[in-house]
């Protein structure tokens, strides 16, 4: 850590002690004036305060059921709420109560009594209030009046259940801010007759509750990333929203400051996000998104650092979307939202026409094959993380993501949990849970806990060719330096011929090399011992493996291999394809995968190979060592 990072980490231990007495003294953190209704605009007015977003009608209404009865679905299954003391503080994931103290005396990380933290907060949150004001405004008179009772009985339990200080929904600064910005939100879609004086009290007292904590634990320096990003759309909010309060212009000051310098570093000049996680870069998107059209609402002009952060990232995740309108699950994702799963929020992408895109700041490039059905490809050569931590990437170095038509056919594995079982995060952060090469059976990077890693790889894309449909690009990394291995990793692809993909291992010892596929669609059959059908929309795709022994697992424990995770806290199995070599290096391993039934793939895989090996040894990477000719040249 840095001087100042020392320095502020100290401050905080400083703040949380002043915070601490407080509560022992029992000081009341919410002043009078958090009380007086009558003198806010925003709790007193008649019309709407915040601007309309567009909705999914079709995922509303599928949820409103549950959501009217007081349901609410988080990843670890349905969350029920009831008119008791202490529901906010039951663990969906295991059942269990977290404690009702201090919230700084609450051990929250890896190895808890209580169960995965981020499972408790996700119905904390309050964005399903904000889905239950859609439902009230959409449905019939009686419709309205039972979703607002729930809006406002569910508001004032939580107020009720979680006072200022206590429990474990104040440990981050980030949750306080996503629930001040949802709660603000809900009761401003239903405001009118049928709602008396006690929400809008409710919603002054998480306000300033929640805003000088946030203020006074900005997550800064290493810690920074999406968290900083909310908390800084929080007191926009509560500063635009309320400027009656003793410190609203403070807030909305230090929330545009950060705003304005997080939205230059953490959205890069090309778009993408240096947290190396997609699910995160979304909704560091949304939430700037949501602050842009505030502050437009509201006749201010949105600092220039905000909007040209958006133009960049909407370019940016244009070119990842899928045919269907999704995105690759690539580093950490907790499927959480700005608002609600609900909203379609202004700045959301549709899919570019078919092209391909090298983001050199990322590290991604997109291919898109105009095939039948078309098939797109993300090549991942970027680097670990935001540094010094590098805590929401995955070791996933120079890893493929394959779509074709609407079928995942290579997957990334996704991430499953953050503080529960400690083998499961290990293992979906690592490298064995992506498209990619091991070596003697370790990470290409060193874990330290469930949200840090030490030895970061690098990652250089050393050889481009790009013209018509076709292309090659060629990369390598220096996550095995340790083991005295370079692994080079060449990928070439054409809308008539398929995908080949080299990986050349440099080194001079023995070694152990494992390549994992992790499949999204059905295995059909062996067509002979190393070429395998997939059963995905697109008949007779194969995949072909050459430098290595075939193996295919399935829902497989110890070790674990052939898992999923399609959501955070969900957890099904896949096939994995496995090949495995154990020998003196240099080594070299060949995927072939082919699209359509076309002849010349044989061909066409030997030159490219060739060109790999060519730039390889041009680049002055490795010491090139001439690996066996090419029987289909």
């Amino acid at each position: 850590m840095s001087g100042r990072e020392v320095f502020h980490r100290a401050s905080q231990q400083g703040t949380i002690l002043s915070m601490r007495i407080q509560h022992c003294l029992g000081m009341s953190v919410v002043p009078d004036d958090a009380n007086t209704i009558t003198s806010s605009r925003f709790c007193t007015s008649h019309s709407a305060q915040l601007p309309d977003f567009p909705y999914d009608p079709e995922r509303l209404e599928h949820a409103a059921n549950g959501l009217m009865a007081g349901s609410v679905n988080t990843a670890q299954g349905s969350w029920q709420w009831e008119p008791v003391a202490g529901i906010w503080h039951q663990a969906p994931d295991t059942g269990r109560l977290w404690p009702k103290r201090f919230f700084a005396a609450i051990p929250y990380r890896e190895g808890n009594p209580y169960g995965d933290v981020r499972a408790l907060w996700e119905p904390a949150r309050l964005q399903h209030l904000v889905e239950l004001a859609l439902i009230a405004r959409r449905g019939s008179a009686g419709r309205q009046r039972k979703a607002v009772a729930m809006i406002t009985a569910q508001l004032h339990s939580w107020v009720e259940d979680n006072p200022p200080l206590v429990g474990p929904h104040y440990i981050s600064a980030m949750e306080c801010g996503l629930r001040l910005i949802a709660a603000c939100h809900a009761l401003d879609l239903v405001r009118g007759g049928l709602l008396d004086a006690s929400p809008w009290q409710d919603l002054l007292a998480i306000v300033y509750s929640h805003a000088p904590l946030i203020e006074r634990r900005i997550s800064l320096h290493s810690s920074s990333g999406n968290h900083t990003i909310a908390e800084g759309s929080a007191l926009v909010y509560a500063g635009m929203l309320f400027p009656e309060l003793r410190h609203a212009c403070d807030w909305r000051a230090t929330g545009l400051r950060l705003l304005r310098a997080e939205a230059q570093r953490q959205i890069l000049p090309d778009g993408g996000g240096i947290e190396q996680a997609i699910d995160y870069h979304v909704q560091n998107t949304q939430l700037l998104s949501l602050v842009s059209t505030l502050l437009t609402h509201h006749g201010i002009e949105v600092p220039v650092e905000l909007r040209e952060a958006l133009e960049r990232s909407n370019r940016f995740l244009a070119s990842m979307i899928t045919s269907g309108m999704r995105l690759p699950r690539i580093g950490d994702s907790d499927d959480g939202a700005a608002l609600c799963k609900s909203l379609r929020l202004p700045g959301e992408v549709s899919a570019d026409p078919p092209q391909t895109r090298t983001f050199g700041n990322t590290g991604y490039t997109v291919a898109r094959l105009p095939s039948a059905p078309p098939a797109k490809l993300v090549f991942d050569h970027g680097p670990l993380g935001m540094p010094p931590a590098f805590g929401h990437g995955h070791a996933d170095a120079l890893a493929i993501v394959l779509t074709v038509g609407d079928d995942d056919v290579l997957l990334d594995a996704g991430t499953y949990t953050y503080t529960g079982d400690p083998q499961w995060r290990a293992y979906f952060r690592g490298t064995r849970a992506h498209n990619t090469v091991t070596v003697d059976g370790i990470d290409q990077a060193v874990q330290q806990g469930c949200f840090q890693w030490s030895t970061p790889f690098r990652c250089r894309l050393i050889a481009s060719a790009i013209d018509r449909g076709e292309g090659r690009l060629l990369a390598v990394h220096d996550g095995y330096a340790r083991l005295g291995v370079l692994h080079a990793r060449g990928v070439a692809w054409s809308t008539d011929r398929g995908i080949t993909i080299w990986d050349g291992l440099f080194g001079t010892d023995e070694h152990l090399i494992e390549l994992h596929w992790h499949l999204g669609v059905p295995l059909g059959e062996w067509r002979d011992e190393r070429t395998l059908i997939l059963e995905p929309a697109a008949s007779g795709l194969e995949v072909s493996c050459t430098g290595g022994s075939l193996s295919v697992h399935r829902g497989e424990r110890s070790p674990i291999l052939g898992w999923r995770s399609p959501s955070y806290g969900q957890l099904e199995p896949i096939t994995t394809v496995k090949v495995t070599h154990r020998g003196t290096l240099p080594h070299e391993l060949i995927t072939r995968i082919r699209l359509t039934g076309d002849d010349g793939i044989d061909r066409w895989t030997g030159r490219a190979i060739s060109w790999f090996r060519q730039q390889i040894q041009q680049s002055g990477e490795s010491k090139f060592s001439a690996f066996p000719s090419i029987p289909w040249i």
